[in-house]
């Protein structure tokens, strides 16, 4: 990044980096990002690296404009596999509260979050909505930044987001429903659960349980050429089961979690199996109208609803810092409806009465919830997968919900609540990965540390 020009930099790629593969960034998009990142750093002072596994994690500051970033250059064979550098969010210049948040009760605790979020949001680093409750009771419910641009108009309470992979709740919870009802089992074999698959192979040996807790994978199906399609017009689950027909659910490791969106299609399956109604019509009987969730949507192909909030991103090729204006994310909203994996519209409050719901064992039986939040497995010191949920907490479960994001998507959702119901945060965003699934984490270990 601190080469002299273009030429340089088109000699150092051939030089040193491994030939490109089928599934690495294509060539011209390398050279282009290098090239740009060069432009907008003047390039970049490093304070700190660390050799892990095949690859080397730095950080540092540009030259140009002192904007601190962090990175990785991924290596094999001496050779250079992948770079990235992007602005790093954990760093805070002077003029941010002070962090971490400290807090002695709920009310001191809220008054920190505001001013937490009023800064992030004026700092460009947060837009959605938020909010916080406790013993089931709202304490702050707001939103920060534009839902559209160029007339802006700003996000509000009542916005509907798009809530990425958080959606899985709802599938959750119509599985639960129905394991409530007797009609599926955590137990229950995908070759019992799912007719369509009975012959698949593998089938026998994968329960509802292993799906809903990722501890089989049936990969994915977003990306399929062919699920182009069938995503955007289909009005159950039965119609996208040629997109996993015939696949084998790989067993994750032991101990460990493999997650998989087509594990919810396969669970969707079972609910229309089970309940003789799509997927869709089941949430909406079985979920949403008996907890009056009147706004709580799986849209349309290639449609955002009504008055819903433009996910907003940046060029991540030519513009890898963020430096430049802000484009509507309709590349990542793709050409399908929500469905059983992700891409339903809500609002904060209603994912949060949906949590709640739950928590106080008002749409799943406790015992049902118990069963599910029991079988847990880590994918980090304190976040893991229950069965349905994702989870907080170390070996003392602190929060389930779950959250959604990822990539340069103009979406970053999370939703979670003690089971107690001491303290739940949704962060609904706007924005691409991390700005809601960050902010909900270090939300929820500070209230958690807040004195009963």
């Amino acid at each position: 990044l601190d080469s002299p020009g273009d030429a340089a930099i088109d000699a150092f790629v051939a030089t040193n980096f491994a030939p490109p593969s089928p599934d690495s960034e294509p060539r011209a998009d390398t050279v282009a990002r290098l090239k740009a990142l060069a432009r907008d750093s003047g390039g970049v002072e490093i304070g700190e690296w660390d050799v892990g596994g095949p690859g080397v994690f730095f950080g540092g500051v540009t030259r140009k404009g002192a904007i601190p970033v962090e990175g990785m250059v991924a290596l094999r064979d001496g050779k250079i596999l992948g770079f990235d550098l992007q602005r790093n969010l954990r760093k805070r210049p002077a003029d941010a509260p002070a962090w971490p948040l400290a807090a002695g009760n709920p009310q001191e605790a809220v008054a920190a979050i505001r001013r937490e979020i009023d800064w992030r949001a004026g700092a460009g680093r947060f837009s959605g909505s938020v909010l916080v409750a406790h013993r089931g009771k709202i304490m702050l419910h707001d939103a920060w930044g534009l839902a559209a641009r160029g007339p802006d108009s700003p996000n509000r309470v009542d916005t509907l987001f798009h809530t990425a992979s958080t959606t899985k709740l709802l599938t959750t919870a119509a599985v639960a429903r129905l394991i409530d009802s007797g009609k599926l089992r955590l137990d229950m074999p995908v070759t019992e659960a799912v007719p369509a698959l009975a012959g698949s192979p593998g089938a026998a040996r994968a329960t509802i349980g292993d799906l809903l807790g990722h501890r089989v994978s049936y990969g994915e199906y977003f990306e399929q050429k062919v699920a182009q399609p069938l995503l955007a017009s289909h009005s159950s689950a039965r119609q996208l089961v040629p997109l996993i027909a015939g696949r084998e659910p790989e067993p994750a490791p032991e101990g460990k979690v493999a997650y998989s969106n087509a594990n919810y299609l396969v669970l969707a399956l079972a609910v229309e199996a089970a309940s003789g109604q799509s997927l869709y019509d089941v949430v909406r009987d079985q979920v949403l109208r008996p907890l009056k969730l009147e706004a709580t949507t799986y849209g349309e192909a290639a449609r955002r609803p009504a008055g819903a909030a433009i996910g907003w991103v940046k060029d991540d090729v030519t513009d890898p810092l963020g430096l430049g204006p802000w484009r509507a994310n309709d590349k990542a909203i793709g050409s399908f409806r929500g469905g059983p994996a992700g891409g339903a519209w809500s609002t904060s409050e209603e994912m949060w009465r949906l949590l709640d719901a739950i928590a106080a064992g008002k749409l799943i039986r406790p015992d049902t919830l118990q069963a599910m939040l029991d079988q847990r497995r880590r994918v980090g010191p304190t976040l893991g997968a229950a069965q349905g949920f994702m989870f907080r907490g170390g070996d003392k479960l602190a929060y389930f919900g779950h959250a959604g994001g990822g990539g340069n998507a103009g979406m970053s959702t999370a939703a979670f609540i003690a089971p107690d119901r001491e303290w739940a945060v949704v962060v609904l965003s706007n924005f691409s990965s991390p700005s809601g699934e960050m902010l909900a984490g270090q939300l929820l270990d500070f209230l958690a540390k807040i004195p009963r």
